[in-house]
This record gives C-alpha cells, structure tokens and sequence, in this order.
C-alpha cells in the first residue's frame, strides 16, 4: 500500500516500521529490475509519454492510465 500511494522506505523507517520500509525497498528493486529487462521504446514519442506518466504523482498516474480504456484508444486511434 505505502508503493501504491508513492511513500518513500526512509518515511515508513521515520516513523518505527523499518520491517516495512525494508519490503518496500525491496519491492522497488524487484520493479527497477525489471524495467532494465523490458525493451525500451523504439520511437522517442513513447518514452516521452512513458516519462510524463511516471513524473506523475501515482494516484494522478492511476487515473491517466484508467482514462485509456477503450473508449479513449477508440478515440485516439480515430484521430
């Protein structure tokens, strides 16, 4: 949950949960991982859209990425 609303591990140790501050670590090491294995975009267009949407603030992330539901690649597609 403290990945899912963008916490940092040094704040759950701040406040005594040093046990969790150190799973979230490790959940941040398992996801950089695999991002180094996924292929990058071959166009610049797509990693740019890729970094704003990880500048993004995760719930403001979230919700961006929910808008893309068929409706909206439907409209995109259309042009």
């Amino acid at each position: 949950m403290a990945n899912t609303v963008g916490l940092q591990p040094e704040q759950l140790a701040d406040v005594g949960r040093v046990d969790a501050a150190e799973i979230l670590r490790e959940i941040r090491r398992q996801e950089a991982a695999e991002e180094q294995l996924a292929p990058g975009p071959t166009d610049p267009r797509v990693q740019m859209a890729v970094d704003i949407l990880l500048d993004l603030p995760p719930r403001v992330r979230e919700e961006a990425l929910r808008r893309l539901g068929p409706e909206h690649r439907r409209r995109i597609e259309e042009g």
